[in-house]
């Protein structure tokens, strides 16, 4: 199913567990959004949900912005507009979501690096993929230039277990609060 977390109808109580890995960062609206899963998950049941830290703990995202944003600047989306970070921030999450019905709040850090192919050409043409919203921005010339910068990061990133960047992210749990249904 494909539904909007924010306003699908789940049935109260229908869920133990809620699970979402880098999803929850696109809510529009997240306090509504929690709380609707609040409201779907039987009390006691949990939420895990893998989020990313800051750009700071995310070389991978920071090289390829960087690599485009040489080419085409970039200004950072506000701090409460979906993406990538907006939850990279504990208190802000713990606040959320305890206002959403959620208790025991914990983050775990988890660091890994990102694999992003056996070498920097193929890694290159795998994120020109990805970035292509950012390179439909650019003009010929502004989209050689971008790809030539991803490629001297993937070639600085290359070794012998193929390009790899680092990530940081948060694995956060919580516990629904509530009393069962009658």
């Amino acid at each position: 199913m494909q539904a909007d977390a924010q306003v699908h109808e789940f049935g109260a109580q229908s869920f133990d567990v809620i699970a979402s890995r880098t999803g929850t960062m696109f809510f529009t609206d997240m306090a509504t959004a929690f709380a609707n899963l609040a409201r779907a998950t039987r009390p006691g049941g949990r939420l895990v949900m893998l989020v990313w830290r800051g750009i700071e703990d995310n070389e991978w995202l920071r090289e390829f912005f960087g690599a485009i944003g040489r080419v085409l600047p970039m200004p950072p989306p506000p701090d409460d507009a979906p993406g990538p970070f907006t939850l990279s921030d504990p208190d802000r999450v713990r606040n959320l979501l305890n206002g959403a019905g959620w208790a025991d709040v914990v983050f775990a850090a988890h660091d890994e690096p990102l694999w992003f192919g056996p070498d920097a050409d193929t890694a290159t043409t795998f994120m020109v993929g990805q970035m292509q919203w950012l390179f439909e921005k650019l003009d010929d010339p502004g989209k050689r230039q971008a790809e030539a910068n991803l490629h001297q990061v993937m070639a600085t990133h290359a070794g012998e277990d193929g390009v790899l960047l680092g990530s940081g992210a948060w694995i956060v749990t919580a516990r629904r609060l509530g009393r069962t249904a009658a």
